[in-house]
Parts: C-alpha cells; structure tokens; sequence
C-alpha cells in the first residue's frame, strides 16, 4: 500500500490523498477545482482509479469531484448523513465562495456508507477482502455526515476533519455538534497506538501521540 499527499490549492489548503494497492488506488477528499495534479499521477503511474472517497461533504473536501470525474467516472462513497451535502450549498457551504458545484444525479453513482460498512474493489465487500478493504467509522461533530476510513491491517486512519494533529475540527457550522465531536474522538482514540492518521488539514500524526492531548 502507498499513500500519496495532495495538498488542494483551495483557501484552506485541505489534504487529498491517493491510496494505492498495487495497481489500484483510491482518491480522498479532492479540494480544488482542477485536479490536475492528482490525474497527472494516477495517468503516469498506470494505476486503475476505482472510486473517490469523501469523509464529509464540505466544499474544500469536495470541489474536484467533477475534475475527477471527467478524468474517470467512478462511484463517490459517502456517509449517509453526508449525501445532502453533495447537493445543498447551504450545507456543503458552497454559499461562502463564488463558482458553483453541480452533481448530475442521473449521472453519478453515490454509494451511502454507515458506521461498520467495509468497502473493497468492487464496492461495499465481506470482511474477508482485507488487501482492498476500508472499515467505515462514524465521527459525527465537525459536521452530522462524517466518517473515518479505517485500515486495520495496514494502521492507517483517514480523518477528514474530525481529528487533526494536537487538535480537531470546526464546530461552529451547520450541523456541527461539540458533544458528538467529544464522543467521536474518544471513539478513535481508543484504536491502537501506532495508527498513522491521515488529516483533512495540516500534518500527519499517530493515535498514540494524540492521546496526550485530550
């Protein structure tokens, strides 16, 4: 496994990644209007891009979707709380920037995630297909729709906006739940020490390291 960092050059500068199982990859979270950068990677590299992965569904997490999209049309995985996201400027808070983001539902094939669900090559799998397997962990708080992607058995965690190095995501905005923030980072960090986690901002960092701060 390979996990390749993309910094979005949006106003926020959000992390995208590129997670590849030999051949195969995965896109999380593409944050700029033309992606470029990350097609350019997967075309040179000849991997085979099997789906886009969006931890929530705030713009600076979801703007290059149709970049992606015009590279390869591939299914979008999201959490069930975060399917409204993809279509209501209000919640994604496209309504803070100017441009428009626009989803053809006849078009697009969105597959809605909740907490346990496992998701492979070929979509949502048994547990047994482990080379290609995420675990789905629910983070409610930074917004009602996020989620962590969960390898066990390569220790990563990929964090989207819940869990940031020394610290956690917004809870200001609509939807947006301190209490529910609170229980969602007891929830990881009760996962092994040594999880490489992979945020939606800033730099990596451990569950181990993070444990001393809360």
């Amino acid at each position: 496994m390979e996990i390749r960092k993309f910094l979005n050059d949006n106003a926020v500068q959000s992390n995208c990644y590129v997670i590849s199982y030999g051949n195969d990859c995965y896109v999380v979270d593409p944050g700029q209007e033309k992606m470029n950068e990350v097609v350019s990677y997967i075309s040179e590299n000849k991997l085979n891009l099997l789906a886009i992965l969006l931890t929530h569904g705030h713009w600076d997490h979801i703007l290059g979707v149709p970049s992606i999209l015009e590279y390869k049309k591939v299914p979008i995985y999201i959490s069930e709380g975060g399917y409204e996201f993809l279509f209501n400027p209000e919640l994604s808070l496209f309504v803070w920037r100017e441009g428009k983001f626009e989803l053809d539902k006849e078009n697009v094939q969105i597959v809605t995630l909740r907490e346990n669900d496992k998701i492979g090559k070929e979509g949502k799998v048994p547990e047994s297909c482990l080379e290609f397997n995420f675990e789905i962990i629910e983070t409610p708080g930074h917004s009602r729709g996020d989620i962590c992607y969960y390898d066990k058995v390569n220790k990563i965690l990929i964090s989207g906006d819940t869990m940031f190095q020394g610290t956690y995501g917004r809870v200001d905005l609509p939807t947006s739940d301190p209490i529910e923030m609170g229980k969602s980072l007891k929830k990881l960090l009760t996962l092994d020490e040594n999880i490489k986690v992979y945020p939606g901002h800033g730099f990596d960092t451990i569950i181990g390291q993070e444990r001393r701060y809360y």
